[in-house]
């Protein structure tokens, strides 16, 4: 990290969001960074519709960080939040809403140089100039790729989208030609599921068969210079072609949509690759980072190594918008510093405030060793348990400290789970391994900190570890080093000492329709009202 004198002793907050995943980060001159999403104060999934975007999530982050708004040298936020950003005595630096995607990837990873790639549904206004302005012009980025080296990124190019009318830039009903998001978007609401719910859709489509890929495929070109374009409207479009296969397939045919699915997968995979070589003979840079709500993808991420040249892939921890509030940070905190050494954020994705125990008279409180031999034999007693620990992860994953934790050798627990949180039975729990561990489990490409890569499971362990096993043999890893989180990697080494193996089935805790918890009061909650055997807050256990 750079000295505080070359930084200024500035304090830096920066906001994200677009219409949905409002979030604010703040960067202290002591290398401290605070950052929470709206909606896990808020609790609404999303923070979708809020009226008042980060104010809650900009008091949280000063509070956390015990300062008031004076304090602030700069406000920054990406230029998608204007103008419903609207927050007393703030006046923002406006910033390229696919610069701050690539921005919070890029100095989140480990690399000196790296290619970069922001895919989502859209990004910032284009305009195309002749005297129009910017906020009358209907056409927006949807894919950017770049190339960052020290603390510069320099774009290499780019696809701009349109919807049907300037009258509908924002509307959120219209979808963006030339927009992979929206292709996926289009695919999921089709098969029935509802905005925002494309994971949805990854999780479906391994069920499906590739019989509407060619369909799919015939709206979308494959241009020049890892160009592309996709017609979404109008006869043989992407929502012509959708509404063909539905005409001609039973209503909530679970097969129809799931091969649905696929094609929407492959489409997407297609797309991805096209632009990806283009990246690569850009770049011939070994190292990828990606960003965008597409970057939440994992089953392509966990092919790209695979499938392209790239060899390390960085995602960063909270791809979609509300990411953009530490590109914002970040970006507004290099600005103010000037040239000087490069710089990366270390800090991790647990980014929440910690909360002082306040559940006297509850359950026990336990050492650390005790806590862990008494929870790992509840998991290997069948048993689902909340873990609440410290400060909420930042982004739409449990890495540990807000986690429901099973036992992964319980080819039931997935049910349960999905019962526990109101989910649809086909879709897959995710597992956590030590990565001393990870290769012996999975065909593991590298570090998976964050949760956003599926791999296969290796054929010889699946029958040991079922829960974790998706019906293509796949799961969604994350791959845990002790210094990143040393209290769940000493509950998974007491589980491995009581027989299991070095892995622990782990998914949010939530319940339907919620966010991740976000306090201790909302931890208890979960355990009172869904099927939880016991939660964890800190050093203390309390039991059903």
């Amino acid at each position: 990290m750079p000295d505080t004198e070359r930084r200024g002793g500035s304090v830096i907050v920066g906001f994200g969001g677009s219409i949905h995943d409002f979030a604010t980060c703040l960067l202290t001159p002591d290398d401290r960074v605070v950052a929470v999403e709206d909606e896990r104060l808020s609790r609404v999934r999303y923070a979708y519709g809020e009226p008042d975007p980060c104010r809650a999530s900009l008091a949280y982050c000063l509070d956390a960080a015990g300062l008031d708004a004076g304090a602030v040298r700069v406000f920054a936020a990406n230029d998608m939040l204007d103008p419903d950003l609207r927050l007393p005595g703030v006046a923002p630096t406006w910033l390229n809403h696919h610069h701050t995607h690539a921005t919070s990837t890029f100095f989140t990873s480990p690399f000196e140089e790296a290619a970069i790639l922001v895919a989502d549904g859209a990004g910032s206004v284009i305009d195309a100039g002749g005297g129009r302005p910017a906020a009358d012009h209907h056409e927006r980025e949807t894919t950017t790729w770049a190339f960052g080296r020290g603390n510069d990124i320099a774009v290499l190019g780019r696809v701009i989208g349109g919807k049907a009318g300037a009258a509908t830039s924002n509307d959120p009903d219209a979808l963006m030609s030339n927009s992979l998001g929206d292709l996926y978007r289009a695919v999921t609401e089709a098969i029935g599921f509802g905005f925002l719910q494309a994971g949805k859709t990854m999780g479906l489509a391994p069920y499906g068969d590739d019989r509407f890929v060619d369909r799919l495929m015939e709206p979308v070109d494959l241009g020049p210079d890892g160009t592309y374009a996709i017609r979404m409207y109008g006869p043989g479009g992407i929502l012509d072609q959708l509404a063909g296969i539905e005409r001609g397939s039973l209503a909530d045919d679970f097969i129809t949509n799931a091969c649905v699915a696929a094609a929407g997968q492959a489409v997407l995979e297609t797309v991805l690759l096209h632009v990806l070589q283009e990246l690569w003979d850009r770049t011939r840079c070994p190292n990828l980072c990606l960003a965008g709500g597409v970057a939440l993808n994992c089953t392509f991420n966990g092919k790209i190594s695979e499938l392209t040249p790239f060899e390390n892939v960085h995602v960063v921890y909270s791809p979609g918008d509300s990411g953009t509030a530490i590109g914002a940070a970040v970006a507004a905190r290099l600005a103010a510093a000037g040239a000087g050494a490069t710089w990366r954020i270390d800090a991790g994705p647990y980014l929440g405030r910690p909360y002082p125990d306040t559940l006297d008279g509850y359950g026990e409180v336990l050492t650390e060793d005790q806590l862990c031999q008494r929870v790992a034999g509840l998991l290997h007693q069948g048993q689902v348990v909340g873990w609440f620990q410290g400060g909420a992860e930042f982004g739409p994953r449990a890495l540990g400290n807000r986690s429901l934790l099973a036992n992964p050798t319980d080819p039931e627990v997935p049910a349960r789970i999905n019962k526990i949180k109101g989910r649809e039975w086909f879709r897959p729990v995710a597992p956590v391994v030590l990565a001393e561990h990870a290769q012996r489990y999975f065909d593991a490409r590298g570090p998976a900190h964050y949760m956003q890569f599926s791999w296969p499971v290796r054929e010889a362990v699946r029958a040991a570890v079922p829960a974790i096993c998706h019906v293509d043999g796949s799961a969604r890893v994350q791959t845990l080093e002790t210094r990143h989180n040393p209290l769940l990697a000493g509950l998974i080494n007491e589980f491995a000492r009581q027989g299991g193996p070095p892995v622990l089935v782990n998914t949010s805790l939530n319940v339907r329709g919620e966010p991740i918890v976000e306090t201790p009061a909302e931890a208890m909650r979960v355990l009172a009202e869904a099927d939880v055997d016991a939660i964890v807050v800190g050093h203390r256990m309390i039991k059903r």
